[in-house]
């Protein structure tokens, strides 16, 4: 199943019931969902098919329903359906061939001498929706201009600024900002009083996010520098949206998600409201190539396998690619802590690398002080891959190599980065 609808599920499961805001779509996607946990196959089937024909369901959540329901038809061992149903996704605009190639639910398939015509039908579908050369990458900033005009109105009632952000904002959101929304913010209500505490801080900004579309010749330029470096890399459109300090960036299917507003910093603004942490991050806009091709690196490097040291390495991965990129050093701050202390932290990190709990290295904001920055994870997977990268021979391949890392214990032994620490 894919990701991007189990965040329904997680979604609807762990917020109140007054925060959610779910169409009828996203309610029947979550009862498919749950059938579908059951394994009660059959009457998942039904289920998605009545997202397939429910009017206002998405074009994607129709495509993956199609894919979930010839999983399903391949799970109870129907190849005429698996196979019809497989066609009907892929021509509704599922075609993650690596994905399909693999799925364990249509092993029923694999031999019949429709499946290389279906893979074959994906991947030149799939090739005409990737987007190769970095001038016709899209910066949506439509959402900022409705955030604004939404502001402006909550400024004016602020009694009713929850609902306002909502028909203004929200109702009106791009496709990228709707999977932020899933993602990241997840409440109208939080959103509204984080707008709302800070008063100062965002009537300053305007200036600075209505100037993001002046940064896309630096980002392409940037990216064709990336591209240079590694020929395979696939571009995603990009979607500027105001989070309320939720989210600086992450990556959907829709594109790189940009919560512009932790990106705004520059001459003039007020960042008096925001606290430690907040002030730390909160970094200007000129930084916006640096961050772009940190979360392009997101979505073109290998998964993760649920371990802190895969976490890292994936996190620092993008931090030293966006350097070696853009000559900027990205997460700066990081650095002089980490450059002071590296025995130590890796001392500590060692302890916890193979275990999945990464609470204590990224994504740790409560542990930040004046004395010490939270995120070090980001720090020490730099520093690994910054070894491996050093130590390579041929640099294009180890960028290649670092990209689609499959086994992080081998890679860290083959950075040496271990005995490098020891040698300091």
């Amino acid at each position: 199943m894919k990701a991007f609808l189990l965040l329904l599920l997680l979604w609807a499961a762990t917020r109140p019931a007054s925060a959610q805001v779910l169409t009828r779509a996203d309610s029947l996607l979550m009862q498919a969902q749950q059938l579908s946990k059951q394994k009660k196959y059959p009457e998942a089937i039904k289920a998605y098919q009545r997202v397939v024909q429910e009017p206002t369901a998405k074009p994607r959540y129709k495509a993956a329903s199609l894919y979930n329901i010839a999983c399903y038809y391949g799970l109870l061992n129907d190849a005429p359906n698996a196979l019809s149903y497989l066609g009907k996704a892929i021509d509704a605009g599922y075609v993650e061939t690596s994905h399909i190639a693999i799925d364990s639910d249509l092993n029923l398939i694999h031999s019949h001498k429709q499946w290389p015509k279906l893979l074959a039908r994906a991947r030149k579908l799939e090739e005409k929706q990737l987007i190769r050369r970095p001038e016709d990458v899209k910066l949506v900033t439509t959402d900022i201009d409705h955030f604004w005009t939404a502001y402006a109105a909550a400024q004016q009632d602020t009694t009713h600024a929850q609902a306002i952000f909502r028909r203004e904002y929200f109702d009106k959101a791009s496709e990228g900002l709707q999977d932020y929304y899933a993602a990241k913010i997840r409440s109208d209500v939080e959103f509204a009083n984080s707008i709302k505490s800070r008063p100062l801080y965002y009537q300053s900004i305007q200036p600075t996010t209505w100037a993001l579309a002046d940064q896309k010749p630096k980002i392409v330029a940037a990216f064709r520098r990336f591209q240079e470096l590694y020929p395979a890399l696939h571009f995603q459109n990009i979607y500027f949206v105001i989070g309320g300090w939720v989210s600086g960036g992450t990556v959907s299917e829709a594109g790189l998600l940009i919560g512009a507003d932790q990106t705004a910093n520059g001459p003039g603004v007020n960042t008096s409201e925001l606290n430690l942490l907040q002030r730390n991050r909160c970094a200007p806009v000129t930084e916006m190539p640096s961050l772009m091709v940190h979360e392009l690196v997101h979505s073109n490097q290998g998964p993760q396998d649920g371990t802190l040291l895969s976490y890292a390495l994936n996190e620092g991965m993008a931090d030293f690619v966006a350097e070696l990129v853009t000559g900027r050093v990205t997460n700066a701050r990081l650095h002089p802590y980490g450059n002071a202390h590296e025995k130590e932290l890796w001392a500590a990190f060692k302890q916890e690398m193979l275990g999945t709990n990464s609470r204590n290295w990224i994504a740790n904001g409560g542990q930040e002080t004046s004395e010490k920055p939270c995120d070090l994870g980001y720090y020490v997977g730099y520093r690994i891959v910054q070894a491996y990268y050093q130590n390579a021979p041929d640099k294009k391949q180890a960028l290649a190599s670092i990209l689609a890392i499959q086994d992080p214990k081998a890679f860290l032994a083959q950075s040496g980065y271990d005995k490098i620490v020891a040698q300091r």
